[in-house]
């Protein structure tokens, strides 16, 4: 019986989180395709696309990281090699805000361009404010830890980019204790009081720097990219659960096993309930089936050199004719024809 406290709305992360994690992961000579893969998240199905990442494609995948680093404390480096301008519209708008109150409010409103797992909460005090990391998710044990300091990491080094190089927060909360030995190093980082083990993970601000001027503002520019942030903050929270299904799709599809009962069942929702969500956001089990489909089947014969049999099978389907035809209902082409037009 499908529990229903478990049937709500998908949670997810935009993919340009992997793409950050991939940079640390490269600098460190980890093969971070390979730890992508293991994840269950395909770089070739997922680069240069809008897609999310299911929550427990990202928990596999910092469980991997801590792994195969052998460092707790990952989270802090993850953010070593960001450009903020990787978060495209909701970046250039941060980068571009007036003030750190400002700031504080825009990372708020559209946090969810970033993650869904967690919240972005900004608090007003008497000595000036914090930023809190309120998780919508339960995060395995052994990756609390690094979502709370690749979520402070990331905030604090878009302040220094807008504000001053060197700044130091009032004070940082984590929800967790790091080992003893790399204490410093976090001190380091921060250059603020740490307290660890808190309720809450919180970046703590002054009041005398919540609105010094920011010589990167511009009204202009970040009113424009607000507009286009609120655009796909609204196009996302239809597409939520059609991530998932996506995701559990490429799971199943190789078995050619992914009947609608079983993807709603894996997803901890009745068939009916499954049903509606999906019709709510404008679409139906088959639809996200053919669309997920045709596009895996664009990827592997125009880029990976896999024959049109091991596509057919990948993609579930019984025999190569069967798998042609469908290709040439979604593509117009046979697929034969779309690999040469593919071809340089």
């Amino acid at each position: 019986m499908v529990d229903p406290a478990r049937n709500k709305p998908s949670k997810t992360s935009s993919y340009k989180n992997t793409v950050i994690i991939r940079g640390a992961l490269d600098a460190r000579g980890i093969d971070a395709d390979a730890l992508l893969r293991e994840a269950g998240i395909d770089p070739l199905v997922y680069a240069g696309s809008d897609k999310r990442v299911p929550f427990e494609s990202v928990d596999k995948l910092f469980a991997l990281v801590v792994e195969r680093t052998g460092d707790p404390s990952i989270g802090i480096g993850l953010v070593e090699h960001m450009n903020p301008t990787v978060y495209e519209a909701l970046g250039v708008a941060l980068l571009c805000s007036s003030t750190l109150r400002n700031f504080f409010r825009r990372f708020e409103r559209f946090f969810d361009l970033v993650s869904s797992l967690e919240k972005a909460t900004f608090y007003e005090t008497d000595y000036g404010g914090y930023l809190a990391e309120e998780p919508q998710v339960e995060y395995s044990e052994q990756t609390r830890g690094v979502h709370a300091d690749a979520f402070c990491a990331v905030a604090l080094k878009f302040m220094r980019i807008v504000y001053q190089p060197d700044y130091a927060p009032y004070r940082l909360d984590l929800n967790w204790t790091p080992p003893a030995e790399q204490h410093t190093m976090y001190a380091e980082h921060f250059g603020c009081e740490i307290r660890f083990g808190a309720d809450v993970t919180a970046l703590h601000v002054a009041a005398k720097d919540l609105d010094v001027p920011l010589t990167g503002s511009n009204a202009s520019l970040a009113f424009h990219n607000d507009q286009l942030a609120v655009a796909i903050l609204a196009d996302l929270k239809k597409q939520d659960l059609q991530a998932r299904v996506y995701a559990r799709l490429i799971e199943y599809l190789p078995a050619g096993d992914c009947n609608r009962e079983k993807v709603a069942h894996s997803l901890n929702m009745s068939e009916s309930a499954f049903q509606k969500k999906l019709k709510a956001e404008g679409t139906s089990y088959q639809e996200v089936l053919d669309a997920t489909r045709a596009e895996l089947a664009k990827h592997y014969l125009g880029k990976s050199g896999m024959s049109i049999s091991e596509a057919a099978f990948l993609l579930g389907f019984t025999d190569s004719s069967n798998f042609s035809r469908a290709f040439k209902r979604w593509t117009g082409d046979a697929p034969s024809d779309y690999r040469e037009k593919q071809s340089p």
